[in-house]
Formats: structure tokens, C-alpha cells, sequence
């Protein structure tokens, strides 16, 4: 296991367990480790399929992080284990870096800028050729696993969702529905169990038919997004509300969803807004206990829906899969 030093990037709030919805149970995580030692369990495709995966670094993403804090050794062994290679991109990603199938931006380029009435200005660290090529690319074929976070991380990709047709609020998603983990502040709910029982996973969705049966999923904590309302794969309770940087209510609706997938021209993309759900953590409470919050969990299911998540991008599987009788 790989100890982090508080705060790391996926702790981007101080976050509290609610028990028994008194306050006086809540209780602080202190700690979190990389859980080094997790294998997830799925059934790896029995053919060759080349998919290459590329993965963004040269922006500040996950990857970004040195040794073994970015958490996402699940994730790459599961693309081993099933068939994919991976590439990480360490230029601009225009078209001359996008060659292969699948490119994946998991935590988002944003950039500051303090105006000058003291405002800070988010903006997207994507420069205007990356995000014309990196559209082309989709719609050409590729596919395209995009992990936002709440704010400020989502900045980054704005214009990116504006040219996906996603809608995008960049803010902390609260509903007094289903919380097992609160921010401080009250305002991030953590879902734990999201399923189709619960009118939360969306079941009907192709992607959910890669292979891997999926029942229920932990969400952690994200902004809103919204598209046509069968492009949900996970779906927020109807009412839930988004705030503002500041805590101050934004806006409430019964279409936020915590992950889209969709068709895009010849190409899929899929947008989750939890940067932790399919990263193997585990986190340490005042109280001592050790809690498996993340893809690690024996309780969830996350690990088969990363395995479905990436078949489904890949062209070359989900034709394979869907010609099988």
C-alpha cells in the first residue's frame, strides 16, 4: 500500500461519514491510501481486439502525480488484463498525438486567472487546436473517457462539453437522498449503492451490456452534467440541487446525472464526474476504521462497470459484442 499525505488531490474537501444522522457520529477522514495490493475479479475477452488506450499527461491530470499517488492501478491493470495497451501522451494532443482508439482525460486540464477586480477566472488549459482535434477524433471514431470533478476541476473541460452538446455545472451536486459521505459544508452528498432499485442506475444502457453485470455502483462525489436523458448511466435523484463555488444554491433539476455515455458521429464518449470511483483508495477515519470507498470496495460493482466502460468505447469490442448472438 502507498500512503498519501493529506490533502491529496482526491480529497478535494475534508469529508465526514454520516451514521445515524446525528452530528455527533459524523466522522472526519484523517487518511488515504493506495490500495496496491487489489486485483479486481471480471472475466477478461478471450480474443485479441487491439485497442490502444492513450492517456493525457501533459496536462495536469491524475497521471501527473509522481510515484504511485495517482490511484489508478486498477484501472491499467484491468486494460492489461483484458486486452488493451496503453500510451501516455506527453505533447499536445493534436492529431498528430491522437493515434489509437480510446484517449483518456482523467481530471481536467483547468488554468487560472485572477482578473482584475480580484476574480478568479477558470478556464480550460486545452488549447483551441487540441479541442478541434480531440472532437474530430471522436467523430471520426475514437472514444473518448472524460473524468471531471467538482469545481474547479470541471473548468477545464467547458468548451469541450459545449462542443459534446453536454451541459455542465461546475459546482458540488447535494441531495439529502441516499448520503453516506458529506463535505464539511454540507453540500457534496456521497452516494454509496447506486442501482437500478433506487431509479439511479440506468440499466437499459447499452454500456451496461459489455460483458459484465453491474448492480450497484458507489458514487463519490462530483458536479452535475446533462445531456438526452437515456445518455444517463448514473443518475442523480430527481431534486437535486447544485451550488456554486462560494455554497451559495445554483440550480436544481431532475436530469443531473454523475456519468453520461453516448454516441458522438462514429465515435462514443463517456463522462463520469466522480475522479475517485474507479481509483483504489482506501480511507482512514478518526475512529480508526479503514473503509474500501472506491473501485476496491468487495460491495460495488465499479471495477466490472470500468471493464463495460472501456469495452463500450472501443469500437472494435462493442462491434464484436454486439454481433454475438
Amino acid at each position: 500500500m502507498y500512503r498519501l499525505g493529506l490533502p491529496p488531490i482526491f480529497l478535494i474537501a475534508c469529508l465526514i461519514f454520516e451514521g445515524s444522522a446525528d452530528a455527533a457520529d459524523k466522522k472526519h477522514v484523517t487518511d488515504a491510501v493506495v490500495d496496491l495490493d487489489y486485483k479486481a475479479s471480471f472475466t477478461a475477452l478471450a480474443y485479441a481486439h487491439d485497442t490502444k488506450v492513450l492517456i493525457d499527461r501533459v496536462h495536469p491530470t491524475i497521471y501527473q502525480n509522481e510515484g504511485d499517488e495517482h490511484g489508478a492501478h486498477a484501472m491499467l491493470d484491468i486494460l492489461l488484463r483484458d486486452g488493451f495497451s496503453y500510451a501516455y501522451i506527453d505533447k499536445a494532443l493534436d492529431a498528430s498525438a491522437l493515434i489509437g482508439d480510446i484517449l483518456i482525460i482523467h481530471g481536467l486540464p483547468e488554468v487560472s486567472e485572477t482578473l482584475p477586480n480580484g476574480a478568479t477566472f477558470w478556464k480550460s488549459g486545452l488549447s483551441a487546436q487540441e479541442l478541434q482535434d480531440i472532437v474530430h477524433f471522436v467523430d471520426g471514431g475514437g472514444g473518448l473517457f472524460l473524468v471531471l470533478s467538482h469545481h474547479p476541476g470541471g473548468s477545464g473541460a467547458k468548451a469541450l462539453l459545449d462542443a459534446l452538446g453536454v451541459e455542465f455545472r461546475d459546482g458540488y451536486l447535494f441531495t439529502s437522498l441516499f448520503p453516506s459521505f458529506v463535505s464539511a459544508d454540507d453540500r457534496c452528498s456521497h452516494f454509496f449503492g447506486m442501482s437500478e432499485k433506487d431509479g439511479l442506475l440506468n440499466t437499459a444502457h447499452p454500456l451496461l451490456a459489455m460483458g459484465e453485470t453491474v448492480r450497484k455502483v458507489d458514487f463519490l462525489c462530483g458536479a452535475a452534467v446533462f445531456r438526452q436523458p437515456q445518455d444517463a448511466v448514473l443518475r442523480f435523484p430527481p431534486g437535486s440541487a447544485n451550488f456554486n463555488q462560494d455554497n451559495s444554491f445554483h440550480e436544481s433539476s431532475d436530469y443531473y446525472a454523475g456519468m453520461l455515455a453516448f454516441e458522438y458521429g462514429r465515435g462514443r464518449v463517456v463522462i463520469t464526474t466522480d475522479q475517485g470511483m474507479f481509483r483504489n483508495f482506501i480511507f482512514t477515519f478518526d475512529h480508526k476504521e479503514k473503509v474500501h470507498v472506491t473501485i476496491s470496495s468487495p460491495d460495488n460493482d465499479n471495477a466490472k462497470l470500468f471493464v463495460n466502460t472501456m469495452r463500450w468505447l472501443s469500437s472494435r469490442i462493442s462491434a464484436t459484442m454486439q454481433a454475438s448472438p
